[in-house]
Formats: C-alpha cells, structure tokens, sequence
C-alpha cells in the first residue's frame, strides 16, 4: 500500500491565482487596445460592457495585487519546496520501517 504523496499547496494555488492574472491581464490588454483604435466605428462595441467598466476603474489595482499575489505565491512555493520534500522522505522511511511499503 503506497502512501499518497504531499503536493505544496501553494503549487496549488499558483494555478488558480495564475490563470486568474492572465484573464484579467487579457482583459485589460483587449480595453487598452479598443481604447486605441476608438476611431473604428466597432471599436466602440464593447466600451459598455460591465468588465470594461470595472478594469477602467480598477484594473491597475487589480494587476498589481494579483501580481503581488503570484510574486508571494511563488516566493512561498520555492522558500518550502525543502521542507515538503523532507516531510515526505520522513513519511517514506516511517512506513518502510513500519512495513506499510
């Protein structure tokens, strides 16, 4: 019987956090460059929409924590990364020796 292996949990939550950023950064980015090209006739077609309106708004404060986030998320997986991987090494020698493996 083989143990379940220990995942870092911040590992974890670097995806959702990471995929959020990229939507909003996405988001932000397709705003700007409507906003660039509002001479075009359709440009304009998505200026009212409830996204944009939030990103003009709040969309530089919302990039910069999500990136803090991602900066202390990763800070937080790499500064661990040891003493995960040593509490796994322990829970393998423990179950050798208690004949679980």
């Amino acid at each position: 019987m083989s143990a379940k292996k220990r995942r870092n949990p911040f590992y974890i939550l670097l995806i959702p956090v990471g995929i959020v950023f990229v939507v909003t950064a996405f988001a932000y980015g397709f705003m700007a460059f409507q906003a660039v090209n509002a001479v075009r006739a359709e440009a304009g077609r998505h200026a009212g929409h409830p996204l944009f309106q939030w990103l003009r708004l709040h969309g530089d404060l919302a990039l910069l924590v999500e990136l803090a986030a991602l900066a202390a998320l990763t800070v937080g997986a790499i500064g661990t990364d040891r003493w995960w991987d040593q509490v796994q090494r322990e829970q393998d020698q423990f179950d050798a020796i208690a004949g679980r493996r």
